[in-house]
């Protein structure tokens, strides 16, 4: 009996001091895989039923946790070399944990392979912080992982903790293939081993009995060679993607006629790489643009950074961000049409589909799967004006279950533009357009509030924008213009380590809603400082202390409920026109512990921000020693 209280003690504990978006459950669930593995897992392995004392299942996450509970902590774990699963939660908890390795698992329970399986272990009082013991487990790649946690999280923690370990894992593996592959390419012009790659993986995505994955083993180099634009042809038509766009792949891929490509066995080796460790990772559903991280490390490895052709590829939190700060503050459903003028390799229109089927499976629709399916063919317009980002966005959309169909190799400023969207009426807009654009004959490229406008101009509902911060208090005409028509709702500072370490832009989000008047409404700033990334050595900006996800969810109550805190970083304040939308010109300056180095360092600070923007220079990725030598040539 003491142990039912034990047990009802917990579920007590979790109810009133837990987030969970579902109930937890004893001995059972009411999730057929789930409990057609438990009814053969007994810890004593007879083959009969098994029974955790306290389980944890949702469907739409795909998270099972089970949870082993003893009444005292000296039942806590035992002897290593000899468990005892039925005496000690630690042993028991290992044990249930084995029954759902991926090679324990029936044909029946297979769906649970791409579950996140973990297991506590729980002995004493919850409600006496000294006499109570936790550990926590989970399955990873067949393996059971310590995950060094000892106390009770969050639904949205455990998650958490499988979403980073997912990106770590996808940054490694695609670190280490675009290293490998590009130093095998290294004779081939940057652009085509990007074009490469996307045409070998929509190769690769074919699944019939005679696809090409199943054959280029067999094949000679020349054949591989020969064959590798009628196979990327045949997966395009198969996905009932039109000739233009296919033709446009196939002429950029002319390139294979004039190299040495058919006398080795380089093809061949990326295939294997790319079949065996790429191609894998887009199982996990994540935001984690795979092909546009291959994209920055070809330049990286070109000696070319982003920042200077104008193409800064968004981080794959930023994108997500973008569709949270609807669906927590506004509003996004699977009605809406997500378009994102720019595209580049499609991290938007991935973030927004993610975001989409979420709340699809969350929801009560019926025929889940139709809709979900719907919205991914019919939902998503993106533009890219660069050939190489739009075969690129092709590739990634196409293992992401499709959208490529809607994509298009145009300039969003073009007549063709035009003519699409009288067509397709977006509701919403993501972007971060091209940066350091000027509009002139010598550099043609339209500005970033160009771009603002003219998407703002072409969705119904809603419009977001991560732009330099040069975009918020440049051009008064046409963001006066703006506010004529669309009200501004949120402006937030982005860290300034933000693109690193390809960029070194300082940037900002800017939320919309689309036709209807500013008129001097109050707009809510704030000021991110940290997003609580770190640059790790060849992995780039990682969340390495999982820092994010807390940050995230302070941000977006913060900026949902501004009066209830009280943040030296947060502001709600009214814009008319004419005013900058920085919130530097509003904010008031805490000088109670302003120390000397402080406000000299803040002073310099200062001088060469007015400088930079004085002499356009805020958004280039220029380092100390060079503008010094401008700023020389331009001070008296």
């Amino acid at each position: 009996m003491g142990h039912i209280e034990d047990e009802l003690d917990l579920i007590d504990f979790i109810k009133n001091n837990l987030e969970f978006s579902k109930k937890w459950e004893s001995k059972s669930t009411e999730n057929k895989y789930v409990q057609n593995v438990l009814n053969h897992a007994s810890k004593r392995d007879t083959g009969y039923h098994g029974e955790p004392d306290l389980i944890y299942c949702n469907d739409n996450n795909q998270l099972l946790i089970l949870l082993e509970n003893k009444p005292s902590v000296k039942y806590h774990v035992g002897d290593k070399k000899n468990p005892q699963p039925t005496k000690y939660a630690v042993d028991g908890i290992k044990k249930y944990l084995s029954f759902f390795m991926h090679d324990m698992l029936d044909i029946s329970s297979e769906n649970l392979k791409n579950w996140k399986i973990i297991g506590i272990a729980f002995s004493g009082d919850i409600f006496d912080e000294y006499n109570h013991r936790i550990d926590t487990y989970y399955v990873e790649n067949n393996k059971l992982i310590n995950a060094n946690i000892h106390i009770l999280l969050n639904e949205s923690d455990y998650i958490s903790l499988f979403n980073n370990n997912d990106l770590e894992e996808i940054t490694l593996k695609v670190s280490k293939a675009s290293k490998e592959i590009n130093q095998k390419l290294r004779d081939i012009d940057t652009n085509n081993r990007s074009v490469l790659i996307s045409a070998l993986m929509i190769a690769l995505f074919g699944k019939d009995e005679d696809a090409f994955k199943y054959k280029y083993k067999n094949l000679s180099p020349s054949d591989i060679n020969a064959l590798l634009p009628k196979e990327v042809e045949k997966t395009l038509k198969n996905e009932e993607v039109n000739t233009d766009k296919i033709e446009i792949l196939k002429n950029k891929l002319s390139f294979l006629d004039d190299n040495e490509l058919k006398n080795n066995n380089i093809i061949k080796d990326i295939l294997d790489e790319l079949n065996d460790n790429i191609i894998p990772l887009f199982e996990k559903k994540t935001n984690y643009d795979i092909i546009g991280k291959f994209y920055s490390e070809f330049l990286r490895y070109a000696g070319v950074t982003d920042v200077k052709k104008g193409i800064v590829l968004t981080p794959h939190h930023i994108t997500a961000l973008f569709a949270d700060l609807l669906d927590e503050l506004l509003d996004i459903g699977p009605k809406d049409i997500i378009f994102d003028p720019g595209c580049g390799t499609g991290s938007f229109l991935i973030a927004g589909m993610n975001k989409i089927d979420n709340i699809i499976e969350k929801s009560q629709l019926p025929n889940k799967k139709d809709k979900e399916e719907h919205f991914r063919k019919e939902q998503l317009l993106g533009f890219e004006k660069n050939t190489t980002m739009f075969i690129l966005a092709m590739s990634n959309m196409l293992f992401r279950g499709d959208g490529k169909s809607n994509i298009f190799n145009i300039d969003f400023f073009s007549d063709e533009a035009i003519d699409i969207l009288k067509k397709v009426k977006p509701t919403i807009g993501f972007i971060n357009p091209p940066y350091a654009g000027k509009d002139n004959e010598k550099n043609p490229t339209k500005k970033e509030i160009q771009f603002l406008e003219r998407m703002l101009d072409n969705v119904s509902k809603y419009g977001i924008i991560i732009a330099p911060m040069s975009t918020y208090f440049q051009n008064n005409d046409i963001r006066n213009r703006i506010l004529d028509k669309h009200t501004l709702k949120y402006v937030i500072h982005m860290p300034n380590e933000l693109f690193s370490p390809n960029a070194s832009t300082h940037t900002a989000i800017a939320v919309f809603e689309t036709h209807n008047p500013h008129q001097n409404k109050e707009v809510i700033f704030y000021d991110l400082k940290d997003d609580g990334f770190v640059l790790s050595k060849n992995k780039g900006r990682t969340d390495k202390y999982n820092k994010w996800e807390s940050i995230r969810e302070d941000l977006l109550k913060k900026l949902k409920n501004p009066d209830e805190y009280s943040d030296k970083n947060l502001l709600k304040t009214r814009i008319n026109k004419g005013d900058e939308w920085v919130i530097y010109d509003y904010i008031e300056t805490d000088y109670d512990n302003l120390s000397e180095s402080d406000f000299i360092h803040s002073i310099k600070d200062n001088i060469i921000f007015n400088l930079k923007k004085d002499l356009n220079l805020l958004e280039e990725d220029i380092d100390e020693i060079t503008l010094l030598e401008i700023l020389n040539q331009n001070i008296e």
